[in-house]
């Protein structure tokens, strides 16, 4: 199941989780043993960029197709006083005048992975919104994320908002593209993820399950050889990975050694941008666009390969 899971086979992970169940396997589990140890793998070859947000996104949606058969049962067996299938609550959102979502939807997913209630509030949220929905699901946390600058500063008035309502117990984390450890030390908040994956070790620490991140920068991706005597390849097979029919990812194997490519920040613009266009910014909407393109072949070894079809991308974007 876990293989399935890191591929992204939602149809065969739903399969296995009803085969373990019918096994005789508790659906807790099944959740700790195959669904959160398989996102457990997925988080760690991201915080190393051997995956990269496209596949840790198609992991997340074959995650949610076994949550979908556990779901049912872990909620009787809460309701009836059985063990708790949950490590904590998570409440997320985007504040106030920011309508960014898709980092925040990754963030929920790979908590869920991890055993967290994730109640996701959505965007442009205002103080009174955070705390009415507070309210409602009692949180261990709150994650608020933004991708402006002009909207980030309203992080430390829903921040100051709840502790002058005296609700203190409420662990605070900060994210998004202009946060840093710095900023969240100014305004008040219990921890900063300066990626999903970090995010989600801190709110493992923030319940005791886990050492706090250190927030240094992701290891790079692994550097290719250099050395003239190194075997290489002749051969190379690729696929292109899209968002309906916009590249996103390359990935490239012949004889000898597999390349995997992040397209740069251009093609993750025209994404988002697209996604918001067409109203497709929720979690499950978002990863559902995401396809890999025929397998195809062209001499030479995959380093070369998909540097040169990097290339043809990025001049037809040009």
């Amino acid at each position: 199941m876990n293989q399935l899971l890191y591929e992204g086979n939602g149809p065969e992970v739903a399969k296995m989780t009803q085969a373990a169940l019918d096994e005789g396997l508790t659906p807790q589990q099944v959740l700790a043993d195959g669904l959160i140890a398989g996102m457990a793998v997925v988080g760690e070859d991201f915080k190393h960029n051997i995956l990269y947000v496209p596949e840790v996104l198609i992991a997340a949606r074959a995650m949610k197709a076994g949550m979908a058969v556990l779901k049912p049962l872990l909620s009787a067996s809460d309701a009836a006083g059985g063990p708790s299938s949950k490590v904590g609550t998570l409440m997320m959102g985007t504040v106030r005048g920011d309508l960014h979502d898709i980092g925040k939807n990754l963030v929920c997913m790979m908590a869920e992975g991890a055993g967290f209630e994730v109640i996701d509030i959505g965007v442009d949220q205002s103080v009174e919104k955070f705390m009415a929905a507070a309210d409602k699901c009692n949180p261990d946390i709150i994650g608020m994320s933004a991708l402006l600058t002009t909207t980030m500063t309203y992080m430390k008035t829903v921040i100051d908002g709840f502790h002058e309502a005296g609700r203190d117990h409420i662990k605070f984390a900060v994210g998004g593209a202009p946060i840093s450890q710095m900023f969240a030390d100014e305004v008040g908040a219990d921890g900063y993820g300066q990626d999903a994956s970090s995010a989600v070790d801190l709110f493992l620490h923030f319940v005791g399950k886990g050492d706090a991140p250190d927030n240094q920068p992701k290891y790079p991706p692994p550097a290719a050889k250099t050395d003239a005597t190194a075997p290489k390849g002749t051969h190379t097979t690729y696929q292109i990975l899209y968002w309906q029919d916009l590249p996103a990812q390359i990935k490239a194997a012949d004889e000898v050694t597999e390349v995997k490519i992040e397209l740069p920040e251009p093609f993750v613009q025209r994404i988002d941008a697209a996604a918001t266009r067409l109203g497709l910014t929720a979690e499950a909407d978002y990863s559902a666009q995401f396809k890999w393109g025929d397998e195809q072949d062209r001499a030479g070894d995959a380093a070369s390969v998909a540097a040169a079809i990097q290339a043809e991308l990025e001049a037809a974007l040009n």
